[in-house]
Order: structure tokens, then C-alpha cells, then sequence
């Protein structure tokens, strides 16, 4: 399933045959423990409370399953170019760092690590397994 609150994004994963919900990422409409697996991929910067939607993600994914974030690195020359361009185009975006994505995962309970690094990073955390 795609959630997004943007009906383009909506509509470009209907086209390619998904499930769609339009839905604020920090006010998932699942119920908790609902998927394996919540994926955030080049839409972590966009974000306007990265904090709740983390926690979101926490919740509506099972013991066991993880929360993955995939986004430009502003520490990197491509990612500070990809920070540059999006300011000049007027967009609301903040890039943060694979090591914030990653505390970010941890604040929300997870145990996170870094995946891979580069102009582009993979930041997981695994929620815990149920007792």
C-alpha cells in the first residue's frame, strides 16, 4: 500500500497497479501492528514532522518488521546540490544526515543502524520483537 498526501504520487502508484490511501504520514489510517514493513524512499526530506511520522511507522509495522529510510545525504556534495536545487524551486524540504535518520529511528524505539552511505543512504530500524 502507498500512502501519500500528494494525489500525483497517488496516481502514479495506481497507474503501477497499488493500493493506494492519501493519508498524512504522522496519521497513518492502519491499525497498529498492521504491515511488515514501512518504507520511506526520496519523501524522508519532505516530510513536515519527520519526528511523528517515524512514530507512526513504529506503530502500524509488526514486531520483527522494519522501518527503512532511503534519502539524499546533505553531507554530501550531491546531496548539499540536491538541497540547493530544491530551495531554488521554492520547495519546503530539510535533507538530513543518515546518522539523524538514524537516531531519529532509535528516539522512536527501533534498533537502528546505517545501512549503506553515499549521496544516497539506507537508514533501518527493527521494531522489537513481541515478548
Amino acid at each position: 500500500m502507498v500512502a501519500d498526501v500528494s494525489a500525483g504520487m497517488l496516481a502514479r502508484a495506481r497507474d503501477r497497479g497499488l493500493p493506494t490511501v492519501r493519508a498524512d504520514a504522522g496519521r497513518l489510517p492502519l491499525r497498529d501492528d498492521a504491515v511488515d514493513a514501512a518504507v520511506v524512499v526520496d519523501a524522508y526530506h519532505h516530510l513536515p514532522d519527520r519526528e511523528a511520522a517515524v512514530r507512526e511507522a513504529s506503530r502500524v509495522v509488526a514486531p520483527g518488521g522494519v522501518v527503512v529510510i532511503r534519502d539524499f545525504d546533505p553531507t554530501t556534495v550531491v546531496g548539499r546540490g540536491i538541497a540547493l536545487g530544491e530551495a531554488m524551486f521554492g520547495m519546503d524540504s530539510t535533507l538530513v544526515s543518515a546518522d539523524a535518520a538514524t537516531q531519529a529511528l532509535t528516539r522512536a524505539g527501533l534498533g537502528a543502524r546505517v545501512l549503506d552511505r553515499g549521496p544516497v543512504y539506507t537508514a533501518v530500524g527493527r521494531v522489537p520483537p513481541a515478548d
